[in-house]
C-alpha cells in the first residue's frame, strides 16, 4: 500500500504575471511524485521468487556397491552367507513433500510441473518414480505387476543455484489418498494414481520392490511393499471415516550437500534387503499347510510379518505404529 500523501504541500503559487492561475503546476507535481513512488515500490526484492526460478530435474536411480543398477543387472553377495543374488522385476515408489534448502537452512521455493508422472491438486502433490519397466532383463519376466512406462525424474522450477540440500517423503500424502479414493474408480483415477494401491479403495502402497531370487541355483521370489494400513472400518472406503490411516508408513529422506545439476538420488538395494535370511515358508497350494522352506522375501507392511522387521528398520519406520523415526538411509547421493 502506498503511503498517504498530503498533495497540498506540493501546491506552488505563481505570480499572476508569470503564469495564469490554473491547476496545471499542481497536476505536474503530483504526477511526477506518484511516478517516482510507484517506481521505487517495484524493486527486484519484491518480486515473487518462483518467477525467478529455472527448470530443474531431480533424478533417481537404483544402486548396489556404488554402481547404478537396472533390469539387466544382477545384485549378488546378499544373505547371511553371501550366496544370494537378485534381479529386480518391479521397482516403483511415490515421492511427495519435496523441499529444497539453501546453505543457511532456509527453504527455497519450488514449483513442480504437472504431467503423467506428477499430480497436483488442492490436497497436495505427488510424483511417481518407476525404475523397472517391462521390456528388458529380469523386468521382462514379471507377470503380475509392473508397467511398461518408466520415469526416473521429477521436474519443476526453483532457484537451482541456491539449493544445497533436499528432503522428501516416500509415499502419497494422506489427503491426496483420501481425495483420490473418494472421487474416483480404479480405472478413472488420475495418472499416476491409477496404480500401486493394495486393492482399490483400501489404500495405497507407497513403495513396491519385486525381485527374482537365486539361491545357489534354487529360485524364488521377493516382495517388499510399504504402504499405509488400518485406513478405515470394514465396508468403508479408505479414509472415508478418518483423515489419516492408523499406520501411515511414509518414510522421510533428507540429503545434505546435494547439487541438483550434478547429483542423483540413489536407492541402495542391498541396504533395503539387509538382515534378510531370504527364506520363506512354502505351503501346499490346496491345503495351505506348510510343507517346507525355500528362497523368498515377503513383506506387505504387516506388523506380524518377520521379513518386515529389517525392511522397516532400513526405512527408519516403526513397524507397529507406522511413524517415521529418522531419515531413511537407504537413499543416498551419487
Amino acid at each position: 500500500m502506498l503511503p498517504r500523501i498530503n498533495y497540498d504541500a506540493f501546491v506552488y503559487d505563481f505570480p499572476d504575471e508569470g503564469f495564469p492561475m490554473t491547476n496545471t503546476p499542481r497536476v505536474v507535481a503530483v504526477v511526477a511524485l506518484s511516478t517516482a513512488l510507484l517506481t521505487s515500490c517495484s524493486s527486484p526484492q519484491d518480486e515473487n521468487p518462483e518467477d525467478m526460478g529455472t527448470p530443474f530435474s531431480l533424478k533417481f536411480a537404483a544402486g548396489a556397491g556404488g554402481q547404478l543398477v537396472g533390469c539387466t543387472d544382477t545384485v549378488a553377495g546378499l544373505g547371511p552367507s553371501g550366496d544370494i543374488s537378485i534381479g529386480m522385476t518391479d521397482l516403483r515408489f511415490y515421492i511427495s513433500n519435496i523441499r529444497f534448502f539453501d546453505e543457511t537452512g532456509a527453504e527455497v521455493a519450488v514449483k513442480l510441473d504437472t504431467n503423467d508422472f506428477q499430480y497436483s491438486s488442492d490436497a497436495g502433490q505427488v510424483a511417481l518414480i518407476d525404475l523397472a519397466g517391462t521390456s528388458e532383463g529380469s523386468c521382462a519376466s514379471a507377470t503380475d505387476e509392473g508397467t511398461a512406462r518408466v520415469n526416473d525424474v521429477i521436474t519443476g522450477t526453483t532457484l537451482v543455484d541456491q539449493v544445497t540440500s533436499i528432503s522428501f517423503d516416500v509415499g502419497i500424502p494422506q489427503a491426496v489418498m483420501k481425495e483420490t479414493i473418494a472421487n474416483n474408480t480404479a480405472e478413472g483415477a488420475p495418472s499416476p494414481l491409477a496404480e500401486m494401491y493394495w486393492s482399490w479403495a483400501s489404500g495405497y502402497r507407497h513403495f513396491v520392490f519385486n525381485f527374482a531370487i537365486d539361491s545357489s541355483g534354487e529360485e524364488g521370489e521377493g516382495v517388499v511393499h510399504i504402504g499405509s494400513g488400518d485406513c478405515g472400518a470394514e465396508g468403508l472406503l479408505a479414509l472415508e471415516d478418518r483423515e489419516a490411516c492408523g499406520r501411515v508408513n511414509t518414510p522421510t529422506v533428507t540429503l545434505e550437500s546435494f547439487d541438483l545439476d550434478a547429483n542423483t538420488v540413489v536407492l541402495d538395494l542391498p541396504a533395503v534387503l539387509a538382515g534378510q535370511d531370504f527364506l520363506v515358508t512354502i505351503r501346499d497350494p490346496e491345503t495351505m499347510e506348510p510343507i517346507g522352506e525355500g528362497p523368498g522375501v515377503q513383506c506387505h507392511s504387516g506388523p506380524m510379518q518377520p521379513d518386515c522387521d529389517p525392511v522397516f528398520s532400513a526405512f527408519s519406520l516403526d513397524l507397529q505404529s507406522g511413524t517415521t523415526i529418522a531419515s531413511a538411509d537407504v537413499f543416498g547421493t551419487k
